[in-house]
């Protein structure tokens, strides 16, 4: 059913776990069905230093949080933005038709993990009096 491709991620994903001293993070879906939480660590110049994700869910949503994380590690928050469902499918290979809205959720899961991150940023400076 699944490519050699997708159970290799799925066996063993780069990015799996939590992250220690996050600055940022994002969830999209549920725990009922298919959830995904992404957290990341932005430098003071607004890079992605590391990422890692949770999910809870089937391969394929497994795949899609560590496809995400590959996609957006290193990259700026501007960069990381631009990452979408498409870009993340296209990182994933070849998954059944019925699977594919777990790009959607990791690229929810992103954007909430930046949204997050600018969130704690400003309540940060206004805290220091910027």
């Amino acid at each position: 059913m699944y490519s050699n491709r997708i159970l290799n991620r799925f066996k063993s994903p780069e990015y799996a776990g939590g992250l220690r001293g996050a600055n940022g993070t994002g969830r999209a879906g549920n725990e009922t069905s298919d959830l995904i939480k992404i957290y990341i660590l932005v430098s003071d110049e607004g890079v992605i230093e590391r990422v890692n994700f949770k999910a809870y869910g089937g391969v394929c949503t497994i795949v899609a949080g560590d496809c995400a994380c590959e996609l957006i590690d290193g990259a700026s928050l501007e960069e990381a933005l631009r990452v979408n469902n498409y870009s993340i499918l296209q990182e994933m290979g070849e998954i059944p038709e019925e699977r594919e809205y777990v790009g959607n959720l990791a690229e929810e899961a992103i954007k909430n993990a930046i949204e997050d991150y600018y969130k704690k940023r400003e309540k940060e400076l206004k805290k220091q009096g910027k």
